[in-house]
């Protein structure tokens, strides 16, 4: 994590710069309109009538079903349900009053209509219909996933929908529910639920139930003028951080970020949006602010581009979003102050809990400080991990008496749209019902679940499934799939989970013994590897680089080249170069840890790379390197001759700098060093999840991937696992930089570390192809997670975190799983004690005393 308190570098503007993509822009404008409409719904997908854009009559909709809609119908009453009655429209006193206009523009659109089918509602409607009827005629329970798909897709916002098509439909659903029973949807809710991707392409895109209970405070006009302290919980990734773009509608934000690299993502995504924002960090007064030049108001342009050329950044009026770090809020705060009234404004501190856990740390003078001297009477603490309202009596108490009549809110969220297992360090799933063997200590991770159901988002929905059913003869009537659930309608995810909750809460106590015994009996790991072949391996000599730092001595070994393919054994998932490496799907993985480099080089010793194609590769490094000393030395000359005639204060010779024939001789030379810099490229097998690799290591029969190879080309791969994308010139540059040897090989491998004192360059690059999804995997501190929002699929929690706090974990956890894809998503403990830490009650609660010790004034 950055939290360094400077002004932004070049390279930080110019990433705010770079657009959002057209999906990521959709939600902040669906935020953003939120904000006076929470109740706000979108949908791509379109009714014939809104495709069309024609006027809505009953004729209209009479003819479109004719024409589109009854060919289909008939075809599916025809075939499979002859017993359903079709809808009845009297076409023949139609075409008579139908506009001639109308008809005209109907035949026109004919083509667009049958190239657009997947985005109109009623084909989309007609086609699950379609599959349904066909397994019910099967005598197939394949039926129940359209159905539930069909009843959950009623629920979207889409206006005009064709009322033959959905009387049709609705008698379909009365049809298949007379033989459908609540237990047959829930025995498949991991597939109808968190697989489903027809409803998540076709489901309506709100805004969270946080976001809209923030934005109702906010715009409550008869509370308006009271000041407002928010407590604002909510889980990672539910878009707490970009919630500050609907307030702007209503107030100027002062944004506080203790990692600046939130801050920088929210500036990205307000500029997309083109809000007006301003720059404070690294003030030291208000001369240091930098408006972006939508806030700019007073500016100079070039005479010949006509582009702004000087802003004038003591003017402010314009600023909607001031995005400061800690250092300078209270520079930030006056300089709002200056342009708007306090009440217009909100100082929005985003994970207030940063640095909590530790005793001490740089930061909690200026935290106090700022919160001793703040004079904005509306604020908002956003975290995931916040401590609750009851444990920061003293803040809020605080508050009050600067603030007379202050409302204090807690929104609290456990919004749950996906699944994220946690795995033991054995790899089983992790449960409360696989973890505790007395009933005691089940009830005391219930009280936590309910009290912190935030946690609810990782228990897996498949093993909450086979608990549900094996758990049915044991419980009361009242409790029974039947009695509990109404209807089919009512079975989200949500629903599951509590229900989930509700069982191991009111489950006696006299059976708990052997409900235990069974399911930590029945339990498997999640992961399956193929028993190593026994070969004689040899080790590197050792070997240091005096110039690139940390040895690669003794960390290779060479391994045998084949794996025979039989016998599958269990595995902990941890082996994620080798055996391993194909349980990391559909994205990136983060391996969280203290010992960085100890883990990198780890590693690099697992994936057995043979000694003399290792030898290569140094011997390619070692010669990248010394011409990377050769650039380096030419770059300090240059930048101490344009240091030299900057000083010199003539306009003119800095005007002429790039002309000065001694740089560009310099220029040149660097050039030519550039282009001698040699490429280097690992062997396919050992990057994790390309074809050769998985062949050698997937844990699938011979047969099975002989028949896989002959059918994928020699880029794909299968099993769904996800393999790294590093381009040419990306390890060019790369293998270019000063950076110690063993990195640039953990690069060849798709893996980037994040930790204190490494090139920064290094680190700007890993970012961008984490951000653009091209890493096999990051290895980072804790001290790094506020600061990454990138998208991980699976996560590593490293034995070296035992100390780490309850809050703290679940920030960790917290970096999973944050795209809004469903996809297979995990978090690999290294210590089952941490999980077992997650539901009991802490002994002391540090973020909050330390909350409790900084947010209180002097």
């Amino acid at each position: 994590m950055d939290l360094t308190q400077n002004k932004l570098t070049r390279s930080e503007w110019d990433s705010i710069e770079m657009p959002v993509s057209p999906e990521e822009k959709e939600i902040l404008r669906l935020i953003v309109d939120g904000y006076n409409n929470i109740n706000i719904k979108v949908n791509k997908t379109m009714s014939m009538l809104a495709f069309l854009k024609i006027e809505h009559t009953s004729e209209i909709e009479s003819f479109l079903y004719n024409k589109y809609f009854s060919i289909i119908v008939n075809k599916m009453v025809q075939k499979y349900c002859n017993n359903i009655e079709k809808p009845d429209t009297q076409q023949s006193t139609i075409l008579k009053k139908i506009r001639s206009i109308d008809q005209m523009r109907l035949d026109n659109l004919d083509a667009n209509i049958q190239q657009n089918t997947s985005t109109i509602y009623e084909y989309v409607l007609l086609e699950l219909c379609q599959n349904m009827c066909k397994y019910i005629s099967k005598k197939s329970n394949k039926y129940a996933l359209y159905l539930y798909t069909i009843i959950q897709l009623r629920k979207t916002s889409i206006q005009h929908i064709n009322k033959y098509v959905s009387e049709f439909v609705q008698s379909l659903i009365e049809f298949a529910n007379q033989t459908t029973r609540l237990c047959d949807i829930i025995e498949r809710a991991y597939d109808f639920i968190e697989r489903n991707k027809t409803l998540l392409e076709y489901a309506d895109k709100e805004l969270f139930s946080h976001q809209k209970e923030l934005f109702s405070i906010f715009n409550n006009v008869e509370r308006q003028s009271y000041p407002k302290l928010v407590l604002y919980i909510a889980p990672t990734g539910t878009g707490k951080t970009i919630s500050p773009l609907g307030l702007a509608a209503g107030y100027r934000i002062i944004f506080v970020c203790v990692a600046r690299h939130i801050g920088l993502a929210l500036a990205k995504a307000a500029i997309s949006m083109e809000k007006k924002i301003a720059f404070a960090f690294g003030c030291e007064t208000a001369s240091d602010i930098r408006l972006h030049y939508f806030a700019a108001s007073k500016f100079t342009k070039n005479k010949k581009s006509g582009a702004i050329q000087k802003v004038d950044n003591s003017e402010g009026h314009l600023v909607e979003i001031m995005i400061c770090d800690v250092k300078s809020y209270l520079t930030a705060m006056h300089y709002m102050l200056a342009f708007n009234s306090p009440t217009q404004l909100i100082t929005y501190w985003d994970e207030p809990t940063i640095t909590m856990d530790y005793e001490t740390h740089d930061l909690h003078d200026i935290i106090h400080r700022n919160w001793s001297n703040n004079l904005i009477p509306n604020m908002v603490f956003s975290c995931a991990t916040l401590p609750h309202e009851d444990e920061l009596v003293p803040v809020w108490m605080d508050f009050r008496s600067k603030f007379e009549g202050a409302d204090i809110h807690q929104v609290t969220s456990y919004d749950c749209r996906k699944s994220i297992p946690m795995i033991t360090k054995d790899g089983f799933c992790a449960m409360p019902h696989t973890m505790y063997d007395t009933h005691n200590h089940l009830r005391e991770c219930v009280r936590q679940c309910e009290m912190n159901k935030t946690l609810l988002r990782y228990f897996d929905l498949s093993q909450i499934v086979e608990f549900v059913f094996y758990l049915q003869e044991y419980i009361s009537e009242d409790l029974q799939i039947d009695s509990y659930f109404e209807n089919i309608e009512d079975i989200t995810m949500n629903s599951l989970k509590i229900y989930y909750l509700e069982l191991l809460k009111r489950l006696p106590s006299d059976i708990w013994n052997q409900i235990y015994s069974h399911f930590s009996q029945k339990r498997k790991s999640q992961f399956k590897k193929l028993p190593p072949k026994i070969a004689k391996t040899s080790s590197l000599d050792s070997k240091s680089d005096s110039k690139q730092g940390m040895p690669l001595s003794r960390t290779v070994s060479i391994g045998s080249k084949e794996i025979k393919k039989s016998k599958l054994v269990d595995s902990n998932g941890l082996l994620i170069t080798t055996e391993d490496a194909y349980s990391l799907t559909d994205g990136p993985t983060i391996f969280l840890c203290e010992e960085v480099s100890k883990i990198g080089n780890f590693y690099i010793q697992q994936t057995k790379i043979p000694t003399e194609l290792f030898q290569i590769i140094l011997k390619k490094i070692d010669n990248n390197n010394k011409l990377s000393e050769k650039i380096s030395k030419l770059e300090s000359l240059i930048e101490d001759m344009e240091n030299k005639i900057s000083n010199s204060g003539d306009k003119d010779s800095t005007k002429d700098m790039e002309k000065n024939p001694e740089m560009f001789k310099l220029y040149q030379e660097i050039d030519g060093l550039r282009r001698q810099v040699k490429y280097v490229a690992m062997d396919a097998e050992y990057v994790p999840n390309t074809k050769p690799h998985q062949k050698k290591w997937a844990p699938l029969s011979t047969e099975y991937s002989a028949e896989l190879s002959n059918k994928l080309g020699e880029d794909e791969c299968y099993l769904n696992a996800y393999v790294p994308r590093i381009d040419e010139n990306t390890t060019r540059e790369i293998m270019s930089l000063e950076i110690e040897n063993y990195l640039k090989v953990m690069l060849l491998l798709g893996i980037g570390l994040f930790m204190e004192g490494v090139n920064p360059r290094y680190l700007e690059m890993m970012k961008t192809l984490a951000t653009d999804q091209n890493l096999f995997m990051i290895i980072a501190s804790t001290d790094y997670i506020y600061g990454t929002n990138y998208n991980f699929c699976h996560g590593f929690l490293g034995k070296d975190l035992q100390n780490m706090t309850r809050e703290k974990t679940l920030q960790c956890m917290g970096r999973i799983g944050r795209g809004n894809i469903q996809q297979t998503y995990t978090i690999r403990f290294r210590d089952d004690e941490m999980i077992y830490g997650l539901f009991k009650v802490p002994e002391i609660n540090r973020e909050a005393i330390n909350m409790c010790k900084l947010f209180t004034s002097d």
